[in-house]
């Protein structure tokens, strides 16, 4: 059996006030009658915003974390104040017609050594169609005087090009699109020395490349004409020398909304 939690997304606009049942409390088992309809508003939300202020010391492993939720899916970029750090696509070339998928996207800004310089206010960028969304995380460095370093000495201290954990930056946790559309469903990452990216199906069997599977240099898988028989958790494992990574992305194939 499998079960999907609970989705019940409320949303205010300016004019009207919509209820968007994607899932009814479903600690009910999902059956064989993918007949869950999704409209087609565009909306967004950041559904978990990052911590709104982060006390780390210098040396320390910094994350921080973001989900938002939207039709189309939206993506998340990271900004240091007003310049953007992360480089993050957009899904929509790849959702197909417009407005039908649903997602909750997740994403971490990862920082493995902590400096000085690093001090300042994030901000967690979430975008989907013409929407944007934004919420702030203030990072504060203790113990930070006459801590900074330099080029040179960041070479010496072997911290600059230093081997660290895999992690995966970019992810949608749960993904809904109308059967027959292709999806794509994001595995951004980092780590040194470069991850290996391997994708599974929902029945624990590797992904591999071939007329309905693609998995781009960059992680993402895509499913072309997805079908109910796709439903379910699809995983996105990372391994280097250093160490493992992995997130699910649940897959929910539906039926065209009637007009």
């Amino acid at each position: 059996m499998m079960f999907l939690s609970v989705l019940l997304i409320t949303i205010t606009t300016l004019d009207q006030f919509q209820c968007i049942r994607l899932i009814d409390d479903i600690d009910n088992e999902v059956s064989g009658d993918p007949t869950v309809n999704i409209a087609y508003n565009s909306w967004l939300k950041i559904t978990q915003a990052p911590s709104h202020v982060v006390t780390k010391k210098v040396g320390a492993h910094l994350e921080l974390h973001c989900e938002a939720m939207g039709s189309p899916p939206p993506t998340i970029e990271w900004y240091k104040r007003n310049r953007k750090i992360t480089e993050n696509e957009s899904f929509e070339p790849y959702t197909v017609p417009p407005g039908t998928a649903i997602a909750t996207v997740q994403s971490r800004l990862v920082i493995n050594h902590l400096l000085p310089r690093h001090q300042d206010v994030y901000r967690c960028v979430a975008q989907g169609g013409a929407r944007v969304a934004t919420a702030a995380s203030k990072v504060v460095v203790a113990n930070k005087e006459g801590r900074e370093m330099n080029l040179t000495q960041l070479l010496t201290a072997k911290i600059l090009g230093a081997h660290h954990l895999p992690r995966v930056t970019l992810w949608a946790s749960t993904y809904l699109d109308v059967i027959g559309n292709d999806v794509l469903l994001p595995c951004k990452f980092v780590g040194n020395p470069k991850p290996y990216v391997i994708w599974s199906d929902p029945n624990g069997t590797v992904i591999e490349n071939d007329e309905r599977y693609s998995i781009s240099q960059e992680g993402e898988l895509r499913i072309r004409s997805i079908a109910w028989s796709d439903h379910g958790p699809y995983t996105c494992s990372l391994e280097n020398s250093v160490g493992v990574d992995s997130v699910e992305t649940f897959l929910y194939p539906m039926e065209k909304p009637s007009k």
